[in-house]
């Protein structure tokens, strides 16, 4: 009934710990993993965890040439043979009732793309503990906020809450991922916005995507997933931060803009995004670690 598209690049490591959190999941008939180019013991371990879920059907596909997680992930739905479609990163925890609680929300049509709450777990953190801890929600962000054009996943709320867009660990159908593709611009670098572009395009067209504290994936501690992936150094984050924000705001902003009520022109969203990041990348720093040698003194 569901078909899980995992990409991954050089995170055997990371897998290891976290596959039994997938191959458990209610409903759940095929494990679809996009291997992009990984030179470690990916295929390895995801043959053993085949051999260990005999019940679940596993696909291992590679990609001829580093292509990023848009890519792959576009290549999964291709191959994913199930109605409904899980994405979930290769270094994140579900917790055991994921893929239960986001069914019942579709076939319920309480939305149309559906995930629980995201999160990093402190080092070697529990699960339940890191579940318990997290509540609902540990920041008093705002869920959305409109100068970042960023859900907040960790921001407290109770019950369900309706975004323009939510994180990489969702669930949807088939249907919808065949009718607003997965676009293979955010290919390179860290791949930012290539989830959000998906789902941003689908709600401006008027379908419904729910963010719930009935489940949650918990992301390893960013000091356990130092290698692999889509990571990049700091200056590099920086950049294609900026590049792919300003491409998916020229792409969608029009209609976001009207849709969400927002007073300025593209031109001052893209100049307040761009401010905004140069302030979180390069100036905020210097003012945590000037506090904290001022605070030594």
């Amino acid at each position: 009934m569901i078909s899980l598209v995992v990409p991954t690049h050089n995170r055997a490591y990371a897998l290891v710990q976290v596959l039994d959190t997938f191959y458990l999941q209610e409903s759940l008939s095929e494990i679809v993993f996009v291997d992009d180019c990984s030179t470690d013991n990916t295929k390895e371990v995801i043959e053993q965890f085949k051999n260990k879920y005999p019940k679940i059907i596993t696909t291992y596909l590679r990609n001829s040439e580093k292509s990023g997680a848009s890519f792959s992930r576009l290549k999964g739905v291709n191959a994913a043979s199930s109605e409904y479609i899980l994405f979930c990163d290769d270094d994140e925890f579900m917790e055991l009732n994921y893929t239960k609680v986001c069914l019942r929300k579709l076939q319920n049509r309480e939305g149309d793309i559906i995930s629980g709450r995201h999160f990093y777990r402190n080092p070697n953190e529990n699960i339940s503990k890191a579940i318990e801890r997290f509540g609902i929600g540990i920041s008093n962000a705002a869920v959305f906020g409109k100068i970042r054009f960023k859900v907040y996943t960790d921001a407290k709320f109770t019950g369900d809450m309706k975004v323009p867009f939510t994180h990489g660990i969702f669930m949807t159908t088939k249907k919808l991922l065949n009718q607003f593709q997965i676009d293979p611009f955010y290919s390179k670098g860290n791949g930012f916005r290539e989830e959000s572009d998906f789902q941003l395009n689908a709600f401006l067209n008027d379908h419904i995507i729910l963010m719930t504290n009935e489940t949650h994936c918990v992301h390893m501690n960013m000091s356990e997933v130092r290698t692999g992936g889509q990571r990049v150094n700091r200056l590099k984050r920086f950049w294609y931060n900026i590049y792919y924000t300003h491409y998916f705001l020229r792409k969608y902003y029009p209609k976001l803009q009207k849709k969400i009520l927002i007073s300025y022109s593209l031109k001052s969203a893209i100049t307040l995004y761009t401010i905004a990041e140069f302030y979180d990348f390069f100036i905020r720093p210097f003012g945590i670690v000037a506090k904290k040698i001022l605070g030594k003194v």
